[in-house]
């Protein structure tokens, strides 16, 4: 039998196919030939490494780490502790102001502004301690509740200035204003604390380099010559 039919036949056989030849003569042949069988064995290794690259996991992503770390935590930091005690002050300034008590404004900036107008102040003051503590409580809220405050805090400051440069601010109202500070910096540290870093990139492992003996077959092999008999023994 020439090499080239048996070698056909064997690769034929080691993709589990039928071989074009009766098994009983490729058999005979690798018997006596030295060269084929070399070739039969290391064709059946590189078939075998072959396999187990296919047949290898892959590595997807561990989703439930990613829902661990975005639940919050358990236990309670001390930024959290922070933003609740600044919360519940501000949620008082707002119902004081709510019930009608004097919470630092002059008597003319009061009935200059106009009921309605302090009535929004009021509901907004109460509005972010609610927010500041259900930040304290879901840290996932800290990073809205970060921004919001960070530009409220800003654009209080310059109208702050302005007021307390024209007389029409006191003291006190100043001093209302530090839960809002307070709070604005609470939940920057909290946001910080609690946000999720990006997943590092990983460099995927080179797979090993397969060198094919020469006269190798390369995948499956198609249009197999079928015996007369059709037997394959």
């Amino acid at each position: 039998m020439n090499c080239d039919v048996a070698r056909d036949a064997l690769s034929a056989r080691i993709d589990g196919e039928r071989e074009p030849v009766p098994a009983a003569r490729v058999d005979e042949h690798l018997g006596g030939c030295a060269d084929c069988r070399v070739w039969f064995e290391r064709v059946a290794v590189q078939a075998a490494s072959l396999r187990r690259i296919a047949q290898r996991p892959v590595a997807l992503p561990d989703q439930s780490l990613g829902r661990v770390r975005g639940m919050p935590r358990l236990r309670m930091s001390w930024q959290r502790w922070a933003l609740v005690g600044v919360g519940v002050v501000q949620i008082a300034v707002g119902s004081i102001q709510a019930l009608g008590l004097s919470v630092g404004l002059s008597h003319e900036h009061g009935m200059g502004s106009g009921g309605h107008l302090l009535n929004e102040s009021t509901a907004w003051s109460i509005t972010l301690g609610v927010v500041m503590v259900a930040a304290a409580v879901w840290p996932s809220v800290a990073a809205g509740l970060a921004g919001v405050l960070g530009v409220f805090v800003g654009l209080l400051t310059v109208y702050v200035v302005a007021d307390a440069m024209s007389g029409t601010v006191t003291a006190t109202r100043v001093l209302t204003h530090l839960p809002i500070v307070i709070g604005a910096v609470m939940a920057i540290l909290l946001w910080r604390q609690t946000a999720i870093p990006p997943p590092e990139a990983r460099v995927a492992e080179p797979e090993p380099e397969i060198i094919l003996p020469g006269n190798a077959s390369r995948g499956r092999r198609r249009g197999h010559l079928w015996p007369t008999d059709g037997s394959a023994a």
